[in-house]
């Protein structure tokens, strides 16, 4: 946002140097990030007169003027196609460096010496119209200083405005803070509108299909206007603020959209179609033409101003070309009206266009300013265009805004700010931003609608704190609180899982939060999402409701860049949409993920990745963490391949699913190669994460391992066979571990074979060969019974 110091000035009655007025401002939250001189290519160029005009032999395109500079007369080369005999133009004489670089030195052109240049508006840093020189008003005086001449020694202010602040869009929104600061109140502009007995509302009629959409729709009629130049006070504004002058009309909907925050828009009345305006969804499919020439394909996303049959302008965003102001024009339809935000940022977005307006309705304009905003533009179009004002406003207001009301308790605020301000002196200030205050203890503030930040009493205490100014407040001398922030035990253990997944070689992955509902739908379309209102992109409309949604884009987008081996996590929140009691649900998860292959060494050569690497990963954490021995049970999730998909539970608890991934739901995200994955819940993990670890002596009695290989049906799960074995051994089966599985040749068609080493011990004796065989017939007798278990050989 760029404002003219000048203009601050003029509506502030203060006369504070430019930069205590920046510094000001940037310490109430108003930050202003740069200060630019107006004259700063303006040193040395003065007001010449052009008093004659010479072909040059040999050139076509130049002319030598001669040009009166007052105090001298002097020959200028001069190219542009429009200089005359009899203008006023700006002339840089020997010095002057203007924008681009360009220092004016004696130089030779076909042979003819030309010291100074007659400068167009690029020139001099204006704007970027190089088409010909500036032709100036004819009343200036000639040599004068152009600064001076043009009253044009100003500053241009550039604020970086908060989302929040929407008021501080415009002149009087920024003015009202500086003048709140000073503990003045703003110079509002005063005029009087000379309306005709004849009524807007003969000429035009205003209709709102969606009354959320568009909350405000005013329209007046302004006949017998004459376009042309504005005025250069007005140009000098518009420039300031970056806007390049146009036509009075235009330029006057500019300035007043500057000054007040409202956006306006002027019609052709004659080319508008009819006297009715309706505002209405743009149809599925409907073609229409932008001010810009574009042509656009529009959805019922986007809000349109039509004339009742055909679309006449974007809401919020930009007329039509049909109905706009041209040189011909003489009869004006003046819009000014409010829109909800999240409308005008999807119709903004669906159209490609930011602009000006757009800018200010996603923020949130003051619905209750339109009159005025109205009003203030009727009397510049009487003003400067010879305008007719037709009488009254047809002003469409289904749903009326009103101010809020926010209490604000003075010891509260003094308790929060830790500073001793008197009831009276917040009201002051909350007076000076133009609050309606009452009462002392609490002190009843109506928040005007130009406030849209401010809905608590912390909001209020912001406000004093800010305009007061934060120095004012005195640095807390003693420390009431700890010395140091505790870590929470549930970000200790986010850490925790981190270090461990780094130290096994995972690399992290950060994850926005967002995400695809298509994409959703893909994986689990049973899975309820939670949708977002005003989504940044149209491929990211939701929360996501699994890691997984944002690892497989990850994955993939690896894959397309030729890194093919990967092993990943995640830590971060799956979000579900408020269940019947009206709340919202997160979820702190852990994906893990790895594809590709292993990395090689010296020692080991690199192989496929597979589901035992997935579940080495997994045991890394339960022996950091000293969780129990997960239970994995067959399940159906259907974004993981049937057979290799299984949910996680510890201690009757569930923790999670993992598996490998569907090559159908791979494919939909362009990944061809076989990725095996893990989503857990960091919750279940975490309440088995606080064991305090239990000192086990050292064993001084020796092992008596055994290995048992079985033939069991394919069916048969190698955990079962594991339970069961420990159950039979009891407590003289220290471990029982898989070492071997296998299907293929010599192995019968539907069966496997299951190889697992048992170690036997005993804590307090060494235990005969007798009572170990004994054990190992009892085990074997049990698989035999339970899974029909065909042992191989007995290995001692």
């Amino acid at each position: 946002m760029k404002i003219s110091y000048q203009w601050l000035l003029e509506l502030t009655g203060l006369d504070w140097p430019v930069d205590q007025v920046a510094d000001r401002l940037t310490l109430c939250g108003t930050a202003c990030e740069d200060i630019v001189s107006t004259a700063r290519h303006m040193k040395n160029v003065v007001v010449g007169e052009v008093r004659d005009l010479k072909p040059i032999e040999g050139a076509d395109k130049i002319r030598l003027a001669t040009v009166s500079i007052g105090s001298e007369t002097m020959d200028v080369v001069c190219g542009a196609p429009n200089v005359a005999v009899g203008q006023k133009v700006p002339v840089a004489t020997l010095g002057a460096e203007l924008a681009g670089g360009l220092t004016i030195k004696k130089t030779k052109i076909r042979g003819v010496e030309s010291s100074a240049m007659i400068c167009s508006q690029a020139e001099l840093g204006l704007s970027d119209d190089h088409a010909g020189i500036w032709v100036l008003e004819a009343d200036l005086t000639v040599g004068e200083s152009l600064v001076t001449a043009l009253d044009y020694d100003d500053y241009i202010l550039d604020f970086e405005l908060t989302p929040n602040r929407a008021d501080s869009m415009s002149a009087i929104g920024i003015a009202r803070d500086l003048a709140a600061l000073a503990g003045v109140r703003i110079n509002y502009p005063t005029y009087a509108i000379n309306e005709d007995t004849e009524l807007s509302s003969d000429h035009v009629s205003v209709a709102i299909q969606d009354t959320d959409a568009c909350g405000r729709f005013t329209a007046r009629v302004i006949k017998g206007v004459t376009i042309g130049p504005s005025p250069w006070w007005l140009q000098k504004k518009l420039i300031a603020s970056g806007i390049r002058p146009i036509s009075n009309i235009v330029d006057i909907t500019n300035y007043i959209l500057l000054e007040t925050g409202n956006p306006l828009h002027a019609f052709d009345l004659d080319l508008f179609g009819s006297n009715q305006v309706l505002v209405r969804r743009a149809h599925d499919g409907e073609k229409f033409t932008t001010l810009d020439g574009k042509e656009h394909t529009l959805t019922p996303d986007v809000l349109m101003i039509t004339n009742g049959t055909e679309s006449v302008g974007a809401g919020g965003v930009m007329g039509g070309l049909d109905s706009e102001v041209k040189d011909s024009t003489t009869n004006i339809l003046l819009e000014v009206a409010y829109f909800d935000p999240s409308v005008i940022r999807k119709s903004r977005r669906h159209l490609g266009l930011v602009t000006e307006a757009s800018q200010r309705f996603e923020k949130g304009v003051d619905p209750n300013n339109a009159v005025h905003a109205s009003n203030r533009a009727a009397y510049l179009f009487q003003e400067l265009c010879g305008g007719k004002v037709l009488g009254g406003i047809v002003d469409n207001y289904p749903k009326p805004f009103a101010p809020r009301q926010v209490n604000l308790r003075p010891d509260r605020c003094r308790a929060i700010l830790g500073a001793e301000f008197s009831a009276g002196r917040m009201k002051e200030i909350l007076g000076n931003l133009e609050f309606e205050v009452s009462g002392s203890d609490p002190i009843e503030c109506l928040v005007p609608t130009f406030r849209h930040d401010i809905t608590r009493e912390i909001d209020l205490i912001e406000e004093v704190a800010r305009i007061e100014g934060y120095d004012a407040i005195d640095d807390a001398d003693i420390n009431s609180g700890p010395l140091f922030t505790p870590i929470h035990l549930e970000d200790r253990f986010i850490d925790d899982v981190r270090r461990v997944m780094t130290s096994a070689g995972y690399d992290e992955m950060l994850g926005h939060g967002l995400a695809h509902s298509k994409d959703a739908a893909r994986l689990e379309a049973d899975v309820p999402q939670l949708k977002i209102i005003n989504p940044v992109s149209e491929d990211l409309d939701i929360m996501r409701n699994s890691l997984v949604l944002s690892a497989l884009p990850v994955v993939a987008h690896n894959i397309a860049h030729r890194n093919l081996d990967l092993q990943l996590f995640e830590i971060g929140k799956a979000y579900f949409p408020p269940d019947n009691s009206g709340a919202g649900r997160e979820e702190d998860r852990l994906l893990v993920l790895v594809t590709g292959s292993t990395p090689g060494s010296w020692r080991d050569k690199p192989r496929p990745c597979d589901f035992h690497d997935l579940a080495g990963a997994l045991e890394n954490l339960r022996g950091h963490f000293r969780w129990p021995q997960p239970s994995f049970e067959p399940a159906t999730v259907p974004y993981l391949e049937t057979g290799q998909s299984f949910a996680i539970s510890l201690e009757g608890r569930s923790a999670g699913v993992m598996g490998a991934l569907d090559p159908a739901t791979g494919r939909k995200f362009d990944i061809k190669q076989p990725v095996f994955l893990a989503e857990l819940q960091l919750s279940s993990l975490l309440a088995l994460s606080d064991r305090q670890p239990v000192f086990t002596p050292l064993p001084i009695y020796p092992a008596a391992p055994r290995d048992l290989a079985m033939i069991v049906s394919e069916s048969v799960r190698v955990g079962d066979i594991i339970d069961e074995i420990r159950s039979v051994a009891g407590g003289l089966a220290e471990s029982v571990e898989l070492f071997d599985l296998y299907t293929g040749k010599q192995i019968p068609k539907g069966k496997k074979s299951v190889a697992v080493a048992i170690s036997y011990r005993s804590p307090e004796r060494s235990l005969s060969s007798e009572e170990v065989e004994q054990k190992q017939q009892d085990v074997i007798a049990a698989l035999k019974q339970k899974f029909n278990a065909d042992i191989r050989d007995k290995q001692e």
